[in-house]
């Protein structure tokens, strides 16, 4: 009998040791929360993938046409030839504004870090370009933000697709 209720004693203490510790409520809680803050923090922080923007992941080269908006006219008929080798060939005509003449500047343009805004160079007035699946878009010139109002949506140029 002794032996028995020692067996015993020795496997309830052997199953207490072994049973999952008891959690408290408030800490389960406080655990969800920290896991919440963290969720909610990594998706609102941006990240750059630099192995995958504009640069690397696109077929970026090839002709960009569209009618940009004008101030002082109906528009501007532009053209945007962006070749392999990082060189340019812009093409703009306003329409509705003096003699109908083309005006053309080539040059060299460069992406930023992120890899999805081109800079062309001086001979261009150093405009950017956001670099989006078969379009480019018009950026502001000082900053490269989007450019905001009624006509935002006026200011891309649509890759002829060949």
């Amino acid at each position: 009998m002794k032996k028995t209720i020692i067996a015993l004693s020795i496997v309830t203490l052997l199953l207490t040791a072994c049973a999952k510790p008891t959690r408290n409520a408030s800490e389960d809680i406080q655990t969800t929360a920290q896991t919440q803050a963290a969720a909610n923090y990594e998706a609102a922080t941006p990240t750059i993938d630099s192995e995958h923007n504009a640069q690397t992941s696109l077929d970026w080269a090839g002709e960009y046409i569209g009618l940009l908006p004008c101030a002082d006219c109906s528009g501007i008929q532009t053209k945007l030839v962006l070749n392999q080798d990082n060189t340019y060939e812009l093409t703009e005509q306003y329409q509705d504004k003096g003699d109908g003449k083309a005006f053309k500047s080539q040059g060299i343009f460069n992406f930023d870090t992120s890899g999805s805004i081109i800079t062309l160079d001086q001979n261009a007035e150093n405009r950017k370009f956001f670099v989006g699946e078969n379009f480019i878009e018009a950026r502001e010139f000082e900053t490269g933000a989007k450019i905001d109002g009624p006509l935002a949506d006026h200011y891309q140029l649509h890759k002829e697709l060949k």
